[in-house]
C-alpha cells in the first residue's frame, strides 16, 4: 500500500511540474496574452484574494535574494520582478520584496489586529475604518490578492526621502514602467487621486493588474465583502470606488507592447 501511495503521490507531482513549466514557458512566449490569456476569466475567490498561494501553479515564490521574507507572487510578476531586480542591481540599487501575495486571510489578520488596537479611539465604526483605510485594504479588496503587487525596500514614507531610499525610488520611478511596474498610490494632494495614503513602495504589474480590476468592477459588490470586522462600512464608505479604483491615473493610462 504505501509503495502504490509513494507512485501515486510522485504522479502528481509530475503532472503538477508539467503544468508549472507549460505556465512558464507560455508566460514568456511572444504574444503570450493572446495566446494563454489566463486571467482574462478568474472566478470571483481570486478576485477577493481566497486562494492558497502554496497550492496554486499561477504562483511562484519569490527568490530569497529578492525577497526579505518567504513570499508569493503570479509567475509573470515574479519573473518580471526578477528581471527588474536585475537591471537596478547593475547601476547599484538593491530591490527586495518586502510583501507580496496576501490572501483573504493574512490581510483579514493585518485588518482585524489594527481594529481591535484603534477602535476604542473612535466614535464609529466608520471612522476607525477610515483611519485604517490610510494605508491598509479590508479583506476582500486588496491588490496584494491578486499576486500582482508588491511592497518594496519599505513601507516608511521617511525612508523614500533620502539617501539610500530615494536613490531607490528615483530609479524605479525612471524604470519601473519599462518592466510593467507603476506605483498605483501617488500623492494625492498633487494629483487628486482619491483612496489611500501615497505608498513609494507599493507597485503593481499592471498588464495582468489592469484586466484583474476591471473583473473585479464587473463581478464583485459590497454583498462580497463579509467575514471581518467592520465589514458593514464598506458599502457607506464606497470601499470599491474609493479605494479599490483610486489608484494613480499614470498606472490607468500605461501601455505595453
Amino acid at each position: 500500500m504505501n509503495s502504490i501511495l509513494r507512485i501515486v503521490n510522485f504522479g502528481t507531482m509530475i503532472k503538477k511540474g508539467l503544468l508549472l513549466f507549460t505556465l512558464v514557458i507560455l508566460s514568456h512566449a511572444k504574444g503570450y496574452t493572446q495566446l494563454f490569456p489566463w486571467y482574462v476569466q478568474v472566478d470571483e475567490n481570486f478576485l477577493l484574494g481566497k486562494i492558497n498561494f502554496e497550492e496554486d501553479i499561477r504562483f511562484s515564490l519569490v527568490a530569497a535574494n529578492r525577497s526579505t521574507k518567504s513570499c508569493y507572487l503570479l509567475f509573470e510578476v515574479n519573473w518580471a520582478f526578477e528581471e527588474m531586480a536585475a537591471a537596478a542591481q547593475k547601476e547599484g540599487i538593491v530591490l527586495k520584496v518586502i510583501s507580496g501575495g496576501r490572501n483573504f486571510n493574512m490581510q483579514k489578520v493585518i485588518w482585524e489586529r489594527k481594529w481591535n488596537a484603534r477602535r476604542p479611539n473612535f466614535k464609529s465604526d466608520k471612522e476607525t475604518a477610515l483611519d485604517i483605510l490610510k494605508y491598509s485594504s479590508m479583506p476582500g479588496t486588496s491588490r496584494h490578492h491578486w499576486g500582482t503587487d508588491l511592497d518594496i525596500n519599505s513601507v516608511e514614507p521617511s525612508y523614500f526621502a533620502s539617501g539610500k531610499g530615494k536613490k531607490e525610488y528615483d530609479w524605479l520611478v525612471k524604470n519601473a514602467g519599462t518592466f510593467g511596474f507603476c506605483q498605483t498610490y501617488d500623492n494625492k494632494a498633487n494629483t487628486g487621486r482619491v483612496g489611500y495614503s501615497e505608498e513609494k513602495w507599493h507597485y503593481s504589474y499592471m498588464p495582468i493588474s489592469s484586466e484583474l480590476l476591471k473583473q473585479y468592477n464587473e463581478r464583485i459588490n459590497y454583498q462580497n465583502l463579509t467575514g471581518f470586522l467592520g465589514s458593514a462600512t464598506s458599502k457607506d464608505i464606497e470601499v470599491i470606488r474609493v479605494f479599490v479604483n483610486g489608484i494613480s491615473t499614470k498606472c490607468t493610462s500605461l501601455t505595453f507592447p
